[in-house]
């Protein structure tokens, strides 16, 4: 079994129908379409953003088990906002966003881009993560011990100290790899030196959690970790690029 510890969020669509997001969403349902058993262990609010995401978790075939209800702090919402860079952009910022008029969307979250291209910014909200449902040691050292097959265990988000070293501990006791995702230029937390810590780009469409699910995927297996994320980067589309 696959653990996948991080807070999802509420994701419209174009269709109206809601959707989870965000990267422990994105690692969890990489390592699902890998055929990996996967939970998500976070916690979402006590209300119908909430409901969203349990049912979209159902259907992309991640475990809800361990994904609490927070009454206090409403679910997180992801807001995708393409922004005009130049005097032509506007047009064509609302078809990145709508992914109808674009031929390849991922191409927008490139750097690199022309003046007139949209900039496509993935915003969080609320803002500040206080005011969004958080996981604590207790949380997670209850879930791990729930989940008492698990065999590896993904940190996709920062957390408080005490709660990555419940994840830590959680992951020891279980015997299970641990693989954890820090943001760009963020300082790593203390880790154990068998666990895999993999920094996140500054702009991602996905393809970062789905790389993620797969080498998740492929511990799960059995594979040692360096052949683990060897097969995730040919099987993902990825280029190894040497310095």
């Amino acid at each position: 079994m696959i653990v996948v510890i991080g807070l999802p969020a509420y994701a419209g669509s174009a269709a109206g129908e809601g959707s989870a997001g965000g990267l422990a969403v994105d690692v969890a349902a990489g390592a699902r379409a890998r055929g990996g058993v996967v939970e998500l262990v976070g916690k979402v609010g006590d209300d119908g953003a909430g409901d969203a995401v349990v049912v979209a978790l159902g259907r992309l075939g991640v475990g809800h088990a361990a994904l609490l209800r927070d009454p206090a702090r409403p679910t997180p919402l992801l807001s995708v906002l393409a922004v005009a860079a130049g005097p032509q952009a506007a047009d064509r910022a609302a078809d990145v966003v709508a992914g109808d008029s674009v031929a390849d969307p991922a191409a927008a979250l490139a750097a690199d881009r022309g003046e007139d291209e949209p900039r496509i910014d993935v915003q969080l909200l609320p803002a500040d993560p206080a005011a969004r449902p958080g996981l604590e040691a207790g949380d997670i050292s209850l879930a791990l011990r729930y989940l008492a097959e698990t065999r590896v265990v993904v940190l996709a988000e920062p957390l408080p100290e005490l709660a990555v070293a419940a994840v830590v501990e959680g992951a020891a006791f279980a015997g299970a790899r641990l693989v954890v995702l820090v943001p760009p230029g963020a300082t790593p937390p203390p880790l154990p030196p068998e666990a895999t810590l993999l920094e996140a780009p500054d702009v991602d469409d996905g393809s970062f959690g789905r790389l993620v699910g797969a080498f998740a995927a492929g511990l799960d297996a059995g594979a040692e970790p360096a052949a683990a994320f060897a097969e995730a980067v040919r099987s993902s589309g990825w280029e190894s690029v040497a310095d």
